[in-house]
């Protein structure tokens, strides 16, 4: 019998605490690969950043590298921009992630992304989470994290699908407003993935 290994998504907006979650699964042995991550690996390959500069301009490197705050200050505040990026940026991150995920031997494995369902992966999945939290608590976290204004924020979630719409497409519902305790349903979306054929 061959052992399939489940594909699960889990998404949310900015700052609505993505990473923490995908800690408590890596702790339940649950192998969790972070698109951005990935991509900023992208970035690091000499012919992808070159290709990225012809594109966005040279003002985008610094001493040969990318400077990640001068492309978000273009693409951000550019739909056409931001959409031409991700055309160059998200096949290889899927390449990579078809190649990780091959090579796993859990019952399911998690991609962790903010933007999965904005870029039509979702049918690539068998089960999207997607992690619920107040918008005004997820630009405190993202402030603090990345030292960004609330505008600046504000402008990234634009570009994201509203929370309400991430949780209408979502499987299972992770509550994180700093009331609900997030272990029992991390604990019990782990035990319904394993046990659901």
């Amino acid at each position: 019998m061959v052992f399939e290994v489940k594909n699960i998504a889990l998404t949310g907006t900015i700052g609505s605490g993505k990473t923490l979650i995908c800690s408590v699964f890596e702790r339940l042995g649950v192998p969790v690969f972070v698109a951005d991550k990935e991509a900023i690996k992208c970035y690091k390959d000499k012919t992808f950043l070159s290709e990225i500069a012809t594109e966005f301009g040279n003002k985008i490197l610094e001493n040969g590298q990318l400077n990640k705050k001068a492309l978000a200050n273009i693409v951000f505040t550019d739909n056409k921009k931001l959409e031409k990026l991700n055309s160059m940026v998200h096949p290889r991150v899927l390449e990579m992630y078809n190649l990780w995920q091959e090579s796993q031997k859990a019952p399911y494995t998690i991609m962790e992304s903010a933007i999965v369902l904005e870029i039509g992966w979702g049918k690539k999945f068998d089960k999207i989470i997607t992690v619920d939290s107040p918008k005004k608590i997820s630009i405190e976290r993202a402030m603090k994290r990345d030292n960004l204004s609330y505008d600046e924020i504000e402008e990234r979630m634009n570009n994201q699908f509203s929370n309400e719409e991430k949780i209408k497409r979502a499987d299972y519902i992770i509550h994180h407003d700093n009331k609900t305790m997030l272990l029992p349903q991390i604990l019990e979306i782990n035990n319904q993935i394993i046990t659901k054929k």
